[in-house]
Order: structure tokens, then C-alpha cells, then sequence
């Protein structure tokens, strides 16, 4: 069906992209050269352009074409972030990509919202810390972290400023467990998006990049003691979690 054409010409770009025969960094055809290896407009030819531009396939630099992204993304292995001493997971998800890893951070006392109350099981407009992180690799910022605890619990204790103190380097299994409430399960819960626009310019993405968004809830029994929005450049991640499968003896 001739409104369709854009399709037929994108799917056949894009099977050489992931077949390999077009490389990150090459350069694809231009719009005149697509038209006539494929008998179709200019117009159609740039469609199907925009559909990989969208996909997040290729970037178009003006006045020097559209070349194949180049996609070397960091593996986020869930369990490591959870485990007793966890060292430093996202430094050391960088440095196997081979990248200088680093992080910023601002904690503040902050009121939660229904969304993050309903987590956190306490009332709409409980008082909580919040800890906003953006995490870095190669100076490009890759994550971002938004995460709350309820002050009912943590007011007074050595973990009350996540960032400060002889925990701070901690995980979350080791400064809750000096509490007192060692957590015991952990829930993420995950869904995608296309970013809002503080969020584009905060992780630098590029155009047809969606984020993913890790909703974390940790738990001591049945007591949430912390959660989290967790922002990840789709592009830059791919997720690892191991499932162990209990013996059936």
C-alpha cells in the first residue's frame, strides 16, 4: 500500500543496521540516493528516516547526513545492587564499560506525595528525606535517582541524611540493617516513557529516546523503609535480573 512505502524502506535499513552490514558511526544514504535505490519519493525516503530517528537507530547531523548510533550501553545487574557491602554498583557498571564513573547528590527534608506516601504506606504529606542523584559516566549524565525515606523512621538515627555520616558510603541493606530493620525483599517495578522536558535536558537525550523508570520499594518484612523513581536513558542500559528457581525437594 503505497502509504506505506516509508515503512518498507525503514525496515530495510534497519535490517542492516542490526545485521551489522551498517556499522555505528557510517553514514546511510542520502534522501536522493534512498529515492532511487528504492523507486520511491524524497518524501517517502525521509519518512522512513524519521521512523529510525525515532527508534533511536540514527542520528541526523544537518548539512552532513544520517549516521547509524552508536549504542555501548551499561549493564545494570539488579541483585548487585541490593546484596550486604555492595561496594559501588553504578561505578562498577561504568568502569566494565570503561568509564570514569561519578555522581552528584542533593538531600533535603521534602513532603510525600500521594504517589510516594501510598509506597511508602504513611499519610499523603508525611515528612520524608529525599536524596536526588544524578549519575554520571564520562561526564555524560546517565541516571537519575529520586529516592524518599520516611523521617518516622529515620529521624534521629545516623541515616537520617543518607549522604553524611560513617554510613554514607552504605547500601541500602547496611544502613538499615544498623537501625534495626535489616530489609528483606526488594520490589521494582518497571515501565517506559517518553521524557519530560527537564528530563531531556537534565540526561542530555537525544531525539526518539524514552526513558525507563525503575519504581524501587525496599522493605523490612512488611514495612517500607525506602523507595525510589529511578530514570534511566533507554538508550544507555540494558537491564540484568537473575530469578533464582527454588528446588522442588
Amino acid at each position: 500500500m503505497p502509504e506505506y512505502l516509508y515503512e518498507r524502506v525503514a525496515d530495510a535499513l534497519r535490517e542492516k543496521i542490526v545485521s551489522g552490514d551498517l556499522q555505528p558511526g557510517d553514514r546511510l544514504p542520502s534522501q536522493e540516493a534512498l529515492s532511487d535505490d528504492f523507486g520511491v519519493s524524497r518524501i517517502v525516503a525521509r519518512e522512513a528516516l524519521d521512523v529510525l530517528e525515532n527508534e533511536g537507530l540514527i542520528d541526523r547531523v544537518q548539512r552532513l547526513g544520517a549516521f547509524v548510533r552508536r549504542y555501548q550501553p551499561l549493564v545494570r545487574r539488579s541483585e548487585q545492587h541490593y546484596r550486604t557491602n555492595p561496594g559501588a554498583p553504578f561505578a562498577e557498571e561504568a568502569l566494565a564499560a570503561e568509564r570514569i564513573p561519578r555522581y552528584s547528590h542533593k538531600t533535603y527534608p521534602d513532603r510525600a506525595s500521594a504517589d510516594i506516601a501510598h509506597r511508602l504506606k504513611i499519610p499523603a504529606g508525611s515528612d520524608v528525606m529525599r536524596t536526588d542523584y544524578t549519575s554520571y559516566a564520562n561526564d555524560e549524565p546517565m541516571m537519575l535517582t529520586h529516592s524518599y525515606e520516611p523521617l518516622e523512621i529515620t529521624r534521629g538515627t545516623p541515616i537520617e541524611r543518607p549522604e553524611e555520616g560513617v554510613l554514607m558510603t552504605a547500601g541500602l541493606v547496611d544502613r538499615f540493617t544498623a537501625i534495626g530493620l535489616r530489609p528483606t525483599r526488594v520490589v521494582e517495578r518497571l515501565r517506559s516513557r517518553m521524557p519530560r522536558p527537564s528530563e531531556t535536558e537534565t540526561l542530555k537525550l537525544r531525539k526518539g529516546t524514552p526513558v525507563v523508570i525503575i519504581a524501587r520499594t525496599t522493605f523490612s518484612d512488611e514495612t517500607p523503609v525506602e523507595t525510589a523513581d529511578i530514570l534511566l536513558d533507554a538508550h544507555r542500559f540494558e537491564l540484568e535480573y537473575v530469578l533464582r528457581v527454588e528446588s522442588s525437594q
